[in-house]
């Protein structure tokens, strides 16, 4: 795809979810098929702005409005057709499914694919790392931010790599892990094996 003329159906298709957390909107709950989130185009307690993860699509309640992510792009900068095209030309790299760092493809016997991973950047999981309590200096020396596909759709999580290659995936909404199914190490050249049952076990070991 030409990253500096995409087309009005390619912009149309990239992710509402990952473009709302791009402009500093987070899901207040989510479900396997949508996500519903404080609307980003006014104030309100209650969530009442629904995306869904099946058509990727959007609609506010309170306004009776929705669309797909040019129209909410629009909205949110109050700009024209043209000028949310070349706001999703300009950042698309960061904007589409899978930020193009470590890529890689696997796909696992449980349908889950891994589409890539790097170092713990995204807002959303510094978030979850601190409500959890674990500091994060400690959270990046352990874990990566892993981007995969599940059930056609596209979520990322803090992950931590098992010795096999599978990955242990854990975000505010989902408890997931990819094949093989193992476990990992942390050699630390010590003397005695201590063994934890999953990610946050194990940070919250690492802090006490």
């Amino acid at each position: 795809m030409n990253l500096k003329h995409i087309s009005w159906s390619s912009a149309r298709n990239i992710c509402i979810v990952q473009t709302l957390a791009k402009l500093g909107h987070y899901p207040t709950r989510a479900t396997e098929k949508e996500a519903w989130f404080l609307s980003p185009l006014r104030s309100e307690t209650q969530a009442s702005f629904s995306v869904s993860l099946e058509k990727n699509l959007w609609y506010d309640y309170g306004l009776g409005k929705g669309g797909n992510t040019i129209d909410i792009l629009m909205k949110l900068r109050d700009c024209a057709f043209g000028e949310a095209i070349e706001i999703l030309e300009n950042d698309f790299f960061l904007l589409s499914f899978c930020p193009p760092i470590n890529s890689v493809s696997k796909t696992s016997n449980n349908n889950i694919e891994i589409r890539c991973y790097h170092g713990l950047n995204h807002p959303g999981l510094f978030e979850y790392i601190s409500r959890r309590g674990i500091p994060h200096g400690i959270a990046v020396t352990y874990c990566k931010e892993v981007w995969y596909r599940y059930k056609n759709h596209d979520f990322f999580a803090i992950g931590m790599e098992n010795h096999l290659g599978g990955w242990e995936l854990r975000n505010k909404y989902y408890k997931n892990s990819s094949s093989p199914k193992s476990y990992s190490i942390i050699d630390h050249t010590s003397t005695r094996l201590v063994v934890t049952e999953g990610i946050f076990d194990f940070l919250s070991l690492v802090v006490l």
